[in-house]
């Protein structure tokens, strides 16, 4: 008996070449599909980030028109600010006159009138003080020459008394010096 091969070589050797060629294209396939599905998400990915820009955009135009419409406003500010400053500036380097007059009524007893100040000599204060009695001026002397009143003081560190008068009206009067603390 003769046998006869009806399947020839070659189509056994095709067979194997199919598997091969499924394999691959199975495999070509799913690296498409990938590809493409990294490809969409980087494209709504892209469309997402842009709608977020835009909407930022959107609402730094409105701030900013918010700015330009408190435009006048702001700059009102900015110049009453600059005023103010400016006003501080000048009441610092201004001579105190009224903060002096304040310590020296601390100073005075209750029964002695100051009758006149005097600010031309720099560093000191010149001063009359008039009294209807001797003893108000007793007072003024002890506080005077406690050392407490200076060192407590703001602005006097110490005082000068040039002498006492009695007046032709019976009440007296008499001449200090106070000096300034960090020479007025």
């Amino acid at each position: 008996m003769i046998k006869v091969n009806l399947i020839s070589r070659k189509r056994k050797a095709s067979t194997g070449k199919n598997w091969t060629k499924i394999v691959t294209l199975s495999l070509f396939g799913l690296f498409l599909f990938y590809f493409i599905g990294i490809t969409f998400y980087v494209v709504i990915s892209m469309s997402v980030l842009s709608n977020k820009i835009k909407d930022l955009d959107k609402e730094s135009l409105d701030i900013s028109n918010t700015m330009l419409k408190n435009n006048e406003k702001l700059s009102r500010f900015v110049l009453t600010k600059l005023i103010l400053g400016q006003i501080q500036n000048i009441n610092k380097t201004r001579f105190q006159y009224k903060d002096y007059l304040d310590q020296i009524s601390i100073l005075l007893p209750p029964k002695a009138f100051l009758t006149s100040v005097d600010f031309k000599i720099k560093g000191w204060i010149s001063l009359s003080i008039n009294a209807n009695d001797i003893y108000t001026f007793q007072s003024l002397e002890r506080v005077l020459l406690n050392k407490d009143t200076w060192s407590n003081s703001n602005s006097f560190s110490g005082a000068y008394i040039e002498g006492v008068a009695k007046e032709k009206n019976g009440s007296y009067t008499t001449r200090l010096q106070l000096e300034l603390k960090g020479n007025g």
